[in-house]
């Protein structure tokens, strides 16, 4: 079996394994944290009748970053919403090939014009220095949760590429699943028309 960044060339899968990771990493730790925080508020406020001081301003930064890494991992697993019935109406792989060529690159120059607005956001925010926007009571710049656009729709842009890469070299659709970017047709005996070897 194998994953989309198996298709890569070998000087791109390092760098792309280490990203996912540090990625999936950052979720899971941002999502204890998430948890833990409201925890933590619930005991505070009807334990102890107080509160956690401005953890709405640092939580929402964090969720901004989460929100915005997971949409990353979810571009590149293509694990993300979609109405994708074509699959389900015709066995024409070439047909299947033809629209995931067009939803990729539709999907592309979407994320890259997103790109395009982050930067100007972070360009307008960097020119407003030194009066940033801030939070009004922990002072944290909004350039903070700003950045998460860029980063993530950058992300995002690139793994659209990858997966446009990848079709065009295979000149099929990889069955990838969603859980783990596993391709099925890997799982095929040889000899009976399954995946790329």
């Amino acid at each position: 079996m194998s994953q989309l960044v198996d298709h890569l060339p070998d000087g791109l899968r390092g760098p792309v394994h280490m990203m996912l990771a540090v990625k999936g990493a950052f979720v899971s730790v941002a999502s204890l944290i998430m948890a833990a925080t409201f925890f933590c508020v619930v005991i505070l406020r009807y334990g102890f009748e107080t509160d956690l001081f401005a953890y709405e301003e640092w939580l929402l930064i964090i969720c901004f970053w989460l929100y915005f890494m997971a949409s990353a991992l979810g571009t590149y697993e293509n694990s993300h919403v979609n109405a994708d019935l074509l699959n389900y109406l015709t066995d024409n792989e070439r047909l299947k090939w033809i629209r995931s060529l067009l939803v990729c690159s539709i999907e592309l120059v979407v994320t890259l014009f997103a790109v395009w607005w982050a930067v100007l956001v972070l360009r307008d925010e960097i020119a407003a220095y030194p009066y940033w926007q801030a939070t009004i009571a922990l002072k944290i710049p909004f350039i903070v949760p700003r950045f998460a656009l860029l980063f993530g729709f950058g992300l995002m842009a690139f793994y659209s590429a990858l997966r446009l890469w990848v079709l065009f070299r295979l000149q099929r659709v990889p069955e990838l699943d969603a859980a783990g970017g596993r391709d099925r047709g890997e799982e095929a005996p040889a000899g009976t028309g399954g995946g790329e070897r």
